[in-house]
């Protein structure tokens, strides 16, 4: 789930923004859905968080064309607001890493726990107690295929890139490109309309390692689709990465300079990007992933 997002214009459907790839993006944890056209058939990027929302989904595909065959499915990562709408598209192959083709039976259960326990209204998210209802009631579908490193689609005259470049946002996150027109989703490794999500499965220590290396297929004119807000740039990728690292950084040198955990969450530091506060998880999980200095 993003961190809370400021207020934003969505649910307009999907808007062109390269030759053929279109984002639409959903006041619901204002969410970004891609789509990508080819000779055979569309690929989906990411189908929002139920099965209703998925339906939405591929309604808005249908407004473009009656004729759009979606026949393939890419999920970003395996958040519930990224996925729980693969159901909706029955004819398509869904893809994802080989990781979440092995977390998201416990990822959909860590997640209908949390909505059970809070199920009412999330107006800091733009979700509602009937939308985290429809979350609850949907049997999720988890991925067809997965893949380690490198994947392809072949969409007849284009093709869509599926990239591994290391653990992120999570253990499973993956960038789309569609090479031929300089388009790139990144899902939630970069987050537009708020800050990035460090959560409970991050991997704080390696996210900004994983953001360089996808770097490398982002050219000056490429159209970079965030999980959350609007499209960015090369540049705005760039400082997203550098705030991440700066972040590791700082939990390297308080863990690894012998602060205690409980101190290090609460002791601010002007270096921060990010609010202290949103910060728990990253501090946590920095500190189970390194190891104290030898005495």
């Amino acid at each position: 789930m993003p961190a809370p997002t400021r207020p934003s214009s969505t649910g307009a459907g999907f808007v062109e923004v390269a030759d053929r790839v279109f984002v639409a993006r959903y006041p619901q944890w204002d969410v970004n859905v891609g789509l990508v056209l080819g000779r055979d058939g569309a690929v989906v990027v990411d189908t929002r968080a139920s099965d209703r929302e998925g339906g939405q989904v591929l309604d808005d595909v249908r407004r473009l064309g009656r004729d759009i065959e979606v026949r393939h499915v890419v999920n970003t990562h395996v958040h519930f607001d990224h996925t729980f709408g693969n159901a909706a598209f029955d004819a398509a192959t869904v893809h994802a890493h080989d990781n979440v083709g092995r977390t998201w039976r416990a990822d959909e259960q860590r997640i209908k726990v949390a909505f059970r326990a809070d199920p009412g209204d999330g107006p800091e998210f733009g979700y509602t107690a009937a939308d985290a209802a429809e979350v609850l009631a949907t049997v999720v579908r988890g991925p067809d295929r997965t893949f380690g490193s490198h994947a392809t689609i072949d969409l007849g005259d284009r093709v869509v890139t599926m990239t591994y470049a290391g653990r992120g946002h999570t253990d499973g996150d993956v960038a789309v490109l569609v090479p031929d027109t300089a388009a790139l989703f990144l899902g939630d490794l970069i987050e537009e309309s708020a800050h990035p999500s460090f959560g409970g499965d991050c991997w704080p220590l390696e996210w900004s390692d994983t953001l360089t290396t996808h770097l490398l297929d982002v050219e000056e004119r490429t159209v970079v689709v965030p999980g959350h807000g609007r499209a960015v740039d090369a540049a705005f990728v760039e400082r997203q990465r550098d705030d991440v690292a700066t972040v590791a950084a700082v939990i390297r040198e308080r863990r690894l300079g012998g602060m205690r955990l409980e101190a290090a969450v609460h002791e601010a530091d002007d270096r921060l990007p990010y609010p202290l506060g949103d910060l728990d998880a990253a501090f946590r999980r920095g500190w189970e992933q390194l190891a104290p200095p030898s005495p």
